[in-house]
């Protein structure tokens, strides 16, 4: 078996979306300090996510604060 780690690819921004199971919150201070890290050192581990082929989106496993980066600032 091939992990799928080492099947990292990109996928429109806009297919992806969150999921309803993450009760996750992140405090403001902790995401400008998530931002700052981004800008300055890039996103160093992508987001996971898991095809829904009836659906041709996209759905966050694992990297949600960093797609919310990704996401609100250019």
């Amino acid at each position: 078996m091939k992990s799928p780690v080492y099947n990292v690819q990109a996928v429109p921004i806009e297919k992806v979306h969150g999921n309803a199971f993450n009760p996750n919150k992140v405090a403001p201070p902790e995401m400008k300090l998530l931002y700052t890290s981004i800008k300055e050192d890039g996103f160093t581990m992508p987001c996971v996510v898991y095809y829904l082929a009836d659906e041709d989106q996209y759905e966050i496993v694992d990297g949600f604060h960093r797609y919310t980066i990704m996401k609100t600032h250019k």
